[in-house]
């Protein structure tokens, strides 16, 4: 957790008070490789933030897994649009890796910001950096070719490649793993 403190002082400018006093709120949890860290159908009242490897979203559509995101260390893997609007999660995350993760109670953390101002900037810096994230992989799809878009992801998330199986990587960016195969094998060539 260490690392996670020293990654809220350094990226987001908490204070060395604030991100302790943030930390101590959370239970470091485990999982081992294919548990489900949320389920679809689950109510999103959690927070939980990976403190090492790597994890999957997605949602069932037709039959078919169809990934949605993908999560690293210090990334936030709850569902929080569903937990504004008090509705169930419509997303599965599924452990890539062993994961360790701490996580804390959406109505904590709400305490938390409501006493700490660090807390209530941290939230606010964390969600402008989900903001941004979000968008830019919505405009990828409605601008991007498929190639460009795997481009930019190795680009942007070079772990992608040793952390994530190629098909789940072609699901996130809407093809193929035949497709994928493909454009790999044209850049290789390149």
């Amino acid at each position: 957790m260490e690392n996670y403190k020293k990654y809220l002082i350094s990226e987001i400018g908490m204070s060395n008070s604030d991100a302790e006093l943030f930390l101590s709120g959370f239970e470091l949890v485990k999982y081992k490789k294919s548990d489900y860290l949320q389920e679809e159908g689950d109510k999103c009242n959690i927070v939980r933030i990976l403190i090492s490897g790597c994890a999957r979203g997605f949602v069932i559509m037709d039959g078919k897994e169809v990934t949605t995101n993908f999560y690293f260390e210090h990334d936030h893997t709850y569902d929080y649009i569903n937990y504004l609007k008090q509705q169930k999660g419509e997303i599965a995350i599924q452990a890539l890796d062993d994961i360790e993760a701490i996580e804390l109670s959406m109505e904590a953390l709400e305490f938390l910001q409501s006493e700490v101002i660090g807390l209530h900037r941290m939230s606010h810096q964390i969600f402008k950096m989900n903001m941004i994230k979000s968008e830019s992989q919505r405009m990828d799809f409605i601008v991007k070719k498929p190639k460009e878009r795997y481009l930019a992801l190795l680009k942007n998330n070079k772990q992608i490649i040793s952390r994530v199986p190629q098909h789940q990587i072609a699901s996130f960016i809407g093809i193929s793993a035949e497709h994928l195969s493909r454009i790999r094998k044209e850049i290789f060539n390149s």
